[in-house]
């Protein structure tokens, strides 16, 4: 502008008559920028838990990673930040008061990838300040509702122009827990907040929480799913998540409401647990036993039981279908096939649930692969044939099989006798035939596994065992022509 001044002057110049003006507007305008330009590139995290966030738990580190977005000509200083929680937050009467420890000061660097200053907190923790008295009676959210600030100043210094200007950057409001079971709950007022907060800084938020349309919440709970695994929610999966929901009477309108309670804290009946639970039991299955079937499609997953019959029902026989159960709180999935009775109706039939429990022990795939009712004669078999829609059933689960290893001999008794076992296998066995089973569970629980095995008698030891048993007092000779076959 001086320069601008030297060079040209006319009556109506607007440089030497608002020169003032200008240079004040101008001060303002990098005031402003600058005091924006710091931010946090990553949200407060616990290392542990990458997927969830903005939920820390006490005596726990996190990390937190802030960026200055404005590249300086020259920087001849250190830009300090430091970290603060629940500064400047207005008296919240009952509400948790925590310290922040570990080195909450950092300098920020100048990353070569960019050119541009960034710094990351990797040792924070949160200790709670223990009140006197009772908290629980003044209390006026539970902990997992609870909404807390976490915030980053510094001072940035301009030489040339004498500027000394306050930076300060904002993550979004966390939820502090003490325990980790917490942390479900915790994560559901996570996403509640951002999905229906209008204003960036309403700790209070849960005090009067708003309801969610349904046409907000299936977006958010599709990409829950495709947070965690490759695949989001369908149309029909959400359907049926949407009648859990509002029921079925409100035709899935995607402006009816959900109420905060009916999501995450109250179940359909007082024997019920709450949606959100359930959502995030099967979440939790999915990432520990069921990811690759789940990524390939295989599992339809939520299915109501009538929508399930439904696709069955032209079926050919042994065709199944793979949904999760709806009455277990941890996460559960069960496996539905169709048969016909003698005068060609169908009939259904349902496994009790496995959950995480039998899945650790045994592979989904596997129990599929070795699956048996016992048939007449007691004769086992298989009534699987084609997962839904018609895909044969090795075709669909044969690259999840255990692979084939080198067995040995099934005589190679000098082998068994080194190790002192036998090899075994875990079946899955339901001990009463389809065609006299009612459009119920099975009898059989998952727990019912069968350990097959071989055992080998060398013909010498019989005698030593018959001579045993005849030194037993109570050893009646006589018993045996109780026994047809004389054994």
């Amino acid at each position: 502008m001086q320069e601008l001044e030297q060079k040209f002057t006319y009556d109506s110049d607007p440089i030497p008559q608002k020169k003032a003006y200008l240079e004040n507007r101008a001060l303002e305008l990098l005031k402003n920028l600058l005091s924006s330009s710091l931010v946090v590139e990553r949200q407060p995290c616990m290392p542990t838990h990458p997927q969830r966030p903005l939920v820390l738990k006490t005596g726990v580190q996190f990390t937190v990673k802030l960026r200055f977005l404005v590249k300086l000509q020259e920087f001849n200083y250190q830009l300090k930040v430091k970290a603060f929680f629940d500064k400047d937050v207005t008296e919240k009467k009952g509400f948790r008061k925590f310290n922040i420890l570990g080195t909450n000061t950092k300098v920020m660097n100048m990353e070569e990838s960019n050119g541009s200053l960034a710094t990351e907190f990797r040792h924070l923790q949160l200790k709670e300040q223990k009140s006197v008295g009772n908290r629980t009676n003044e209390a006026p959210l539970i902990v997992t509702e609870e909404l807390h600030s976490l915030s980053f100043e510094s001072d940035l210094q301009l030489n040339q122009s004498g500027l000394n200007i306050k930076l300060e950057a904002l993550s979004l409001p966390v939820v502090v827990i003490s325990n980790v079971c917490q942390l479900p709950s915790g994560w559901a007022s996570i996403l509640w907040y951002n999905m229906l907060t209008t204003e960036p800084r309403n700790l209070k938020f849960f005090l009067s929480p708003p309801a969610a349309k349904w046409s907000q919440l299936s977006e958010v709970l599709s990409w829950q799913f495709s947070s965690v695994t490759k695949r989001g929610l369908n149309q029909e999966q959400l359907n049926m998540l949407a009648d859990k929901l509002l029921g079925a009477k409100a035709q899935r309108n995607p402006d009816g409401l959900i109420p905060w309670m009916k999501f995450c804290k109250q179940g359909a009946n007082e024997k019920s647990f709450p949606f959100w639970l359930w959502i995030e039991g099967i979440l939790d299955l999915i990432k520990r036993h069921l990811l690759s079937l789940w990524n390939d499609g295989c599992i339809i997953g939520f299915l109501s039981k009538e929508r399930e019959k439904a696709l069955l029902s032209d079926k050919c026989p042994g065709t199944f279908l793979l949904r999760f159960s709806e009455s277990s709180r941890e996460g559960a999935i069960t496996f539905t096939w169709i048969e016909h009775d003698v005068h060609d109706k169908p009939v259904y039939h349902s496994v009790e649930p496995y959950t995480k429990k039998e899945l650790t022990a045994v592979s989904l795939p596997d129990i599929i692969r070795t699956y048996k009712v016992m048939a007449a004669e007691n004769i086992p078999e298989n009534p699987l044939r084609f997962l839904y829609p018609n895909i044969p059933k090795d075709k669909a689960f044969g690259k999840y099989y255990p692979k084939p290893s080198e067995t040995q001999e099934p005589m190679d008794v000098e082998n068994t006798e080194k190790s002192g076992y036998m090899k075994t296998e875990l079946i899955s066995v339901s001990e009463v035939h389809p065609s006299r089973m009612q459009d119920n569970m099975m009898p059989m629980s998952p727990d019912d596994y069968r350990a097959l095995t071989t055992e080998f008698v060398n013909p010498r030891d019989i005698d030593a065992v018959t001579n045993n048993l005849m030194d037993f007092g109570d050893f009646d000779p006589q018993m045996s022509a109780e026994f047809p076959d004389g054994n």
